[in-house]
């Protein structure tokens, strides 16, 4: 299974961080976060997740955040 590395964003800045092993990107930010994720558009807050033996880089937003 793969390894990510999953960082809670503020903008640029990291406010928090986990190493997750799942089966996907999204699966990892779930996981790490323990919240429904969707891609990110342009939100503040949002999860960043890494593939480090890839290289790739993926960007999501709280689910929550994007209601009402």
């Amino acid at each position: 299974m793969p390894k990510y590395h999953v960082e809670e964003m503020n903008g640029d800045a990291v406010t928090a961080t986990h190493v997750v092993n799942a089966t996907t990107p999204l699966r990892a930010a779930q996981e790490a976060t323990e919240s429904s994720v969707t891609l990110r558009t342009n939100e503040a807050v949002w999860i960043r997740v890494t593939d480090e033996k890839r290289g790739h880089i993926f960007e999501y937003a709280f689910a929550a955040n994007l209601v009402g």
